[in-house]
């Protein structure tokens, strides 16, 4: 739901939100999440961090990891809320984990 009203208007009127075109939005998959706060808003980023290719016997892999200065992320999104909308963001957040472990999810 969404209020509408003024500064003047002692009460505000309900109108509710209808979400459209999700399903023409790609679907992508995030394993890595960066916050930045600035003093208006809060950023999330989301990316995707792909494990690097190590091949070989037991050494040959360690030696090869030993090399790698970093894993890249790929950056898919970033959004940015106010505090407020963070303060939503959390619950909505809380109340999925816990209809996603009533489900028996992994």
């Amino acid at each position: 739901m969404w209020s509408m009203g003024d500064n003047d208007t002692v009460k505000a009127v309900k109108v509710p939100l209808l979400w459209v075109g999700l399903d023409d939005l790609p679907l992508l998959s995030s394993n890595q999440v960066l916050t930045q706060v600035d003093p208006d808003h809060v950023f999330l980023s989301f990316g995707t961090a792909t494990p690097p290719v190590l091949m070989g016997n037991e050494e040959q892999v360690r030696d090869q990891a030993k090399r790698i200065n970093y894993v890249p992320v790929k950056g898919i999104a970033r959004l940015a809320i106010s505090r407020r909308h963070l303060g939503e963001l959390i619950e909505v957040l809380q109340r999925t984990a816990e209809t996603f472990d009533a489900q028996g999810g992994e």
